[in-house]
């Protein structure tokens, strides 16, 4: 977490949560046991820059390899967001494309 979000909050003071204009995030990968706070080394900074970002279009994805995980990394970015303007939403990829993204248009 002490690397990990201070590297998340500098990229986006240059911008590199915005995605237009050529840049590209930087990957970063991250190996620590379970409990240790991987999933908030990255809700609580993506949060952060989000909340100063409103606007009506998705901002940021996480793609996580499970449902069971989905379903964990969900309800952080849940909480960490309650008393926001920023609305958190879960697809998996069980539903029609259609649904799906009438899911996406409901939060709107």
């Amino acid at each position: 977490q002490a690397e990990v979000i201070p590297a998340i909050l500098e990229g986006a003071r240059h911008g590199l949560l915005i995605g237009r204009g050529g840049h590209r995030p930087r990957d970063i990968c991250v190996s620590a046991p379970t409990g240790s706070g991987k999933t908030l080394s990255f809700v609580i900074p993506v949060i952060q820059v989000l909340m100063e970002r409103v606007v009506c279009e998705i901002r940021a994805l996480a793609v996580l390899p499970t449902k069971e995980l989905a379903q964990q990394v969900y309800k952080v970015f849940a909480s960490y967001a309650e008393g926001t303007p920023v609305k958190v939403v879960m697809l998996v990829g069980q539903r029609s494309f259609a649904a799906e993204r009438a899911s996406l248009l409901e939060q709107r």
